[in-house]
């Protein structure tokens, strides 16, 4: 029986080349699919990155500063004695005075002062109340009055004396018995934050002029690039309505902005970041003929390689066979093709690790003094205080630094932020790590291995050091002031700067120029005695 004719059938290569075809149909739907996604999740990533900004703000910024100026307002609190204020007269008006003016110069105070019960006021910048003025009836005086026992922000208010709004936080002074002799306030136009917020656009992802404003729950400006917007009414008064959550984004077309506002719930204040919709769109543009161009390469691209495909299909056939008929042969050549291209990949992966590491550097490392960082010091601090074992910590201020800057310039600060830096780290790079704190002011962190009279030689010969340094300006002369404090159990970080940065006012009142040990009872941390200096500072702070 003679075989039969054989049936037409489509080919090999022609299936293959309909089967690409037929995969070329979802490719062309994802992308359009991806096209049409792209808009809403680019406007979503963009609502969300300016949430996340204004976050960040917040715990950056913000929150440090009003820490900062809450901590500061502490130490000037401790340091009142009710008694002074409980009579008729003030007492030790001079010592207060004086020791208000070196926080004014620290924290760009715009007032400190006291008033009392029976209506007598001490006020650093000096300032001479009229007959009429009774501090009892102005508002932080009501406010604290109402909040015993608590620091409280007061709304902005008229100055009695110039008429200009301020704001001031304040805190009630109270004798034993918990009778009212006065209250305690510090008045600020919080003009640093500010600078702060709105001077980082260019270190920022903004595509567009946006802005941060701070206000408060009425809607009343307390912070604001343009100053001349400060302590007035928010332009667009239908924003408030719209912020109903502790956080959240809104977009007001009438303005053609996006907002992200965050709520700060102790000072009942809000944060706002503003950035045109119109920079939204020119993303969204942008990418958009991206993507298309993307599409249509990806369409030419298949295309080229669908070719391709099909004019080398036979002579992949015979690479295989090729390939079987030497695997029965006898094995399989190998070159090592394979090993070449993945020591490629491990060459690759080396160098992103040496890139990743030099990040990494960068990021711990100030760009000025070469020190570690603020971000570096606060992990290290909590590594030691996680570790248990004991250390110390020292705070620096450079003394008169501002002087320095006002006078030389700040291209002479810059220097001698270096030159000091420079030689604390050949100083102490072997007792622990030297970090530049924020400013003027160096911290270190040592380890105690050795014996306190050790570390307070240490400490003098750097100080020394400092005061000797030589100038290129002739008038120029710098000095340091430093405060130690020693980890014990118990003791949080934040205690333990406080504690450093206790030192340093102290030593800053004491007339500058030195190391104060403020802590007591150090011998208890140490098994040694400790020097006879930081047993005089024990005697002098009981």
């Amino acid at each position: 029986m003679s075989p039969g004719k054989p049936k037409n059938t489509w080919s090999l290569i022609t299936r293959m080349r309909l089967g690409l075809l037929l995969l070329f149909i979802p490719v062309l739907l994802l992308g359009s699919i991806y096209y049409l996604h792209m808009e809403r999740t680019l406007r979503h990533e963009q609502q969300q990155n300016l949430i996340a900004r204004n976050t960040q703000y917040f715990h950056t910024l913000i929150e440090p500063y009003l820490a900062t100026l809450k901590r500061q307002f502490t130490l000037i609190y401790q340091q009142v004695n009710y008694q002074d204020f409980s009579g008729p007269e003030i007492r030790n008006g001079e010592r207060y005075l004086q020791q208000w003016q070196a926080y004014h110069k620290v924290m760009e105070l715009d007032y400190v002062y006291v008033g009392t019960e029976h209506r007598k006021m001490l006020i650093h910048p000096s300032w001479q109340a009229d007959e009429k003025f009774d501090p009892r009836t102005r508002p932080w005086y009501l406010l604290a009055a109402s909040h015993p026992n608590q620091m409280v922000w007061t709304d902005p208010y008229y100055d009695y004396t110039l008429g200009t709004l301020t704001m001031a936080l304040a805190r009630v002074i109270e004798d034993p018995d918990g009778k009212r002799v006065g209250v305690l306030s510090l008045d600020t136009q919080l003009t640093p934050l500010a600078s702060w917020l709105n001077g980082r656009h260019e270190q920022s992802h903004h595509l567009g002029n946006g802005y941060q404003i701070l206000l408060n729950h009425d809607g009343l400006v307390l912070a604001h690039p343009d100053r001349e917007r400060v302590f007035k009414p928010l332009a667009t008064t239908d924003w408030l309505a719209r912020m109903n959550d502790d956080q959240g984004f809104f977009l007001d077309d009438a303005s053609g902005m996006m907002v992200s506002y965050y709520r700060i719930p102790e000072q009942r204040w809000i944060l706002l970041s503003v950035e045109p919709t119109a920079s939204m769109q020119q993303v969204i543009d942008s990418v958009s003929v991206n993507v298309q161009l993307m599409i249509a390469l990806a369409c030419i691209l298949y295309l080229l390689l669908a070719l391709l495909w099909a004019r080398y299909f036979r002579r992949m056939l015979g690479e295989i066979t090729l390939l079987i008929r030497a695997s029965r042969s006898g094995g399989i050549a190998y070159h090592g093709s394979r090993m070449l291209e993945l020591a490629k990949v491990y060459e690759e992966m080396d160098a992103a690790s040496q890139d990743f590491a030099q990040i990494r550097q960068q990021a711990n490392q100030d760009k000025l003094t070469g020190l570690y960082n603020r971000r570096f010091f606060d992990e290290c601090l909590q590594k030691q205080l996680n570790s248990g074992a004991p250390f110390g910590l020292v705070m620096f201020d450079l003394d008169d630094f501002k002087r320095v800057n006002d006078t030389h310039g700040h291209q002479a600060g810059d220097v001698v932020l270096k030159r000091v830096s420079k030689l604390g780290m050949n100083l102490f790079d072997q007792w622990g790590w030297f970090c530049r704190y924020g400013g003027e002011e160096l911290v270190l962190v040592f380890r105690l291995e050795t014996t306190m009279s050790e570390i307070a030689s240490l400490l003098e010969a750097f100080r020394l050091a400092v005061e000797k340094l030589e100038w290129r300006e002739p008038d120029l002369t710098v000095t340091i002031s430093g405060g130690v404090a020693f980890s014990h159990s118990g003791l949080s970080a934040k205690e333990l700067v406080e504690l450093a940065d206790s030192g340093v006012y102290q030593a800053k009142r004491e007339g500058k120029n030195r190391i104060c040990f403020p802590q007591c009872r150090v011998s208890d941390l140490m098994d040694a005695e400790p020097p006879p200096h930081l047993d005089q500072t024990r005697r002098h702070a009981h």
